[in-house]
């Protein structure tokens, strides 16, 4: 969003050049598509080789995140997101710090230079009982193997979780609950919709790319369920995510959620309901079985010290 709004400020002259780190901007929101074509082989050996280049390739060096006995993520995503940036060396604490507080000052100056009153109720978020997840290193080499197709096949899987947690998360925490079409309400449903385009463009692309993995690692329990979401629901998110661009020219999102409420009063909830209901949800349950992280061995510390001592 920071990157549109740049775009729109410069084009109306509101600002004669780029706002402040909008070259980090760019490259993190250039990461939307979690495919990456041709590429995704060099993609694959460049994610592992960040993770051998900040904890070696002796002991365990991928991360998961659980939510009980639930895989919601790994490091291999903020590995992808972050790469080619200043934050892609998780242990440089000052860089985040410092770009945080940077893009901070940014959204500030963005209320500034638009100087518009938000026409929607807004709460504050709801993290007074945020939960903590869980964390579980494995080894690269018992977690992939020497078949590349199958890695970059679950690389891939495993940053489509990374996207649907992300969508959950802003579930837990908008204070979008309202009969009224609210600030939070709008927030989840437009970077829900951009997010459920992206992981269902993404999932079809590895079904067509790699039928066989696909297959044998039983993700065509799926197949349904993205039959039913190409028949019904891929044209309104198509419409929906393609307003990620701002215009001037064209209706823009806000508009024509107001415009579907007038014609539907329950066309926001009923579609919220529907892309939870219906895909995202089910679709973590299916990754999270099919990986099934608990059943791979961690290191202890003895063995990560022997390991250690050996390769040194």
């Amino acid at each position: 969003m920071l990157y549109e709004a740049n775009k729109v400020l410069k084009n109306t002259e509101i600002i004669q050049g780029d706002l402040p780190n909008m070259e980090v901007i760019e490259e993190i929101r250039h990461k939307v598509k979690t495919t990456q074509g041709n590429n995704n082989r060099v993609m694959f050996k460049k994610l592992l080789e960040a993770h051998v280049s900040l904890i070696g390739n002796d002991i365990d060096n991928l991360g998961f995140y659980l939510d009980g006995d639930t895989l919601v993520g790994s490091t291999l995503f903020s590995t992808y997101i972050f790469d080619g940036t200043p934050l892609q060396n998780v242990y440089d604490k000052a860089a985040y710090t410092d770009l945080t507080s940077e893009l901070g000052e940014l959204l500030q100056l963005l209320i500034t230079l638009i100087d518009r009153d938000v026409d929607l109720e807004s709460k504050p978020l709801l993290l007074k009982d945020a939960k903590r997840y869980k964390g579980k290193d494995i080894w690269d080499k018992i977690f992939f193997t020497d078949d590349i197709s199958y890695n970059v096949f679950l690389t891939r899987i495993l940053l489509i979780q990374s996207e649907i947690t992300s969508c959950i998360w802003m579930k837990e925490h908008l204070n979008y609950k309202s009969t009224a079409f609210n600030f939070d309400k709008y927030i989840l449903l437009r970077l829900t919709s951009i997010k459920m385009f992206e992981i269902m463009r993404n999932i079809e692309d590895i079904r067509e790319r790699l039928k066989g993995h696909w297959v044998d690692l039983n993700y065509n329990v799926l197949d349904e369920k993205i039959q039913q979401y190409v028949g019904k629901h891929k044209k309104e998110m198509t419409t929906l995510r393609n307003m990620l661009h701002y215009s001037n020219e064209c209706i823009n999102f806000y508009d024509y959620v107001i415009q579907q409420l007038n014609a539907d009063p329950n066309y926001v909830d009923d579609l919220l309901n529907t892309i939870f209901e219906e895909y995202i949800i089910p679709f973590r349950k299916v990754i999270s079985d099919n990986i099934d992280i608990t059943n791979y061995q961690s290191m202890n510390i003895f063995e990560k010290i022997v390991k250690r001592l050996k390769t040194k």
